[in-house]
C-alpha cells in the first residue's frame, strides 16, 4: 500500500505541476496577445477634412495633442482658407517680392516646381486662381474673377511661376499667379507626422487624413494593416485591397472625381483643373491612385497621373517605375488598369 500511495502522490504531484505550468503558459499567451494587440485610436478635423492615426504598443495617449499639432502646423502654413498662413501672404505679395518662410513650405514648394517640370506640368500649383474661379478655392473668391481678365492670367500658369531660394529660405512669386498647394499638402502633413512618430520609436501605426494613407509595420504579428482602394459604384466598399504583408511601410494616395465636384450652372464640375486646358478635368477615367515611397509623393503624382488620364499616365508610370491604378467605367462596369509595377 505504501507503493500504491507514493505512486499516486507522485502522479497527483506531477499533475499539479502541469495543471500550474500549463495556467502559466495561458496566462503568459493572454498577457501577450493582450499586449499585442494594444492600439491607441486618434480621430479629429484639420485641413478642412478628417483624419484618423493608429498607434501599435504605444500607452501616452497625451501624443493626441502632438498629432494634431504637427498636422495642423501644415495646415497654417499651407491652407488658402487661413488668411495668415505662409501661402495666402505670399499670394498677397507684389511680383517679385521675397518673403521668409519654413523649411517645411521651401520642401514643399521645390518639390512641387520639380514634379511640375517632370510631369510637363501635368502638376502645377500655379493654377491656384482657375481653382477659385471654379469654386474649389476659399468661398469668398469663387465669384470674383471677371472673365476677361482670367483668360489674361492663364498665360501666368507654369512651373516657373514662382522661384525658389532654399539657401535664405524665401520665395517670391515671378508671375500674377495664386499658388495653391492643396494636391500636396495633405500628403506632406502625413509624411511629417510619420517622421514624428518614428522619432518616439513607434514602429507600427497607420494615418489616414482625407483619403490618403501610409503605415508601418503591422496592426499585430497576426495580423496586418489593410487598407483598400475605393470602389466608386460601392463608396467605402474596397475594390483593391493592400496589405501590410506585400507592402512594408505602404503611401497611398487617390486623386479622382467622384466625390469632390460642384454643379456649375448645370455642369457637373471637377475639382482637378488641367493646366493644358486651363478647365476642370474630364477624362475617360474615374480614378488614379499611387503608392510611393512617401505620401507627398503619392499626393502629387495621383493629381498628376490623374491629368494625364490613363492612357498617357500608364506610360509615363512604366517609364518612371511609379506603381500606379487606374480605375475606368466602360459599359456601367468597373475596369482596373495598373503600371507594371504595381
Amino acid at each position: 500500500m505504501t507503493l500504491v500511495s507514493d505512486l499516486l502522490r507522485a502522479r497527483n504531484k506531477r499533475s499539479y505541476f502541469l495543471v500550474f505550468f500549463l495556467s502559466l503558459a495561458l496566462i503568459l499567451l493572454v498577457t501577450f496577445l493582450t499586449y499585442e494587440n494594444k492600439t491607441l485610436n486618434f480621430k479629429g478635423e484639420v485641413m478642412g477634412t478628417s483624419y484618423k492615426v493608429i498607434l501599435v504598443d504605444f500607452e501616452d495617449s497625451s501624443i493626441e495633442k502632438d498629432i494634431f499639432n504637427v498636422l495642423n502646423s501644415v495646415n497654417l502654413e499651407m491652407s488658402t482658407y487661413i488668411n495668415s498662413s505662409s501661402i495666402s501672404y505670399l499670394n498677397a505679395t507684389n511680383i517679385n517680392e521675397w518673403i521668409n518662410v519654413s523649411n517645411n513650405f521651401i520642401e514643399v514648394a521645390l518639390f512641387s516646381q520639380e514634379t511640375c517640370l517632370s510631369t510637363g506640368g501635368s502638376f502645377d500649383i500655379s493654377v491656384g486662381h482657375l481653382v477659385n474661379y471654379y469654386g474649389f478655392g476659399p468661398p469668398e473668391l469663387s465669384n470674383s474673377y471677371d472673365t476677361g481678365l482670367l483668360e489674361g492670367l492663364k498665360k501666368e500658369v507654369n512651373c516657373f511661376s514662382f522661384e525658389v531660394d532654399p539657401k535664405e529660405k524665401r520665395i517670391k512669386r515671378t508671375q500674377n499667379v495664386y499658388l495653391d498647394m492643396s494636391a500636396v499638402a495633405k500628403g506632406y502633413a502625413i509624411d511629417l507626422l510619420s517622421k514624428y512618430l518614428d522619432s518616439k520609436s513607434i514602429n507600427s501605426y497607420l494615418i489616414e487624413l482625407g483619403g490618403e494613407v501610409k503605415f508601418k509595420g503591422h496592426k499585430s504579428s497576426s495580423e496586418p494593416w489593410v487598407v483598400g482602394i475605393e470602389n466608386p459604384g460601392s463608396i467605402n466598399t474596397p475594390l483593391i485591397t493592400l496589405s501590410s504583408r506585400d507592402n512594408k511601410d505602404l503611401s497611398l494616395a487617390t486623386s479622382g472625381e467622384y466625390r469632390n465636384f460642384k454643379n456649375k450652372d448645370g455642369l457637373i464640375v471637377s475639382h482637378t483643373i488641367d493646366p493644358s486646358t486651363f478647365k476642370p478635368l474630364k477624362k475617360k477615367h474615374v480614378s488614379v491612385s499611387v503608392l510611393a515611397e512617401n505620401t507627398m509623393k503619392a499626393d502629387a503624382l495621383a493629381t498628376a497621373l490623374n491629368v494625364m488620364g490613363p492612357d498617357q499616365g500608364l506610360k509615363y508610370s512604366n517609364i518612371h517605375k511609379i506603381r500606379t491604378v487606374y480605375i475606368l467605367k466602360e459599359n456601367e462596369n468597373y475596369i482596373v488598369k495598373t503600371s507594371k509595377w504595381f
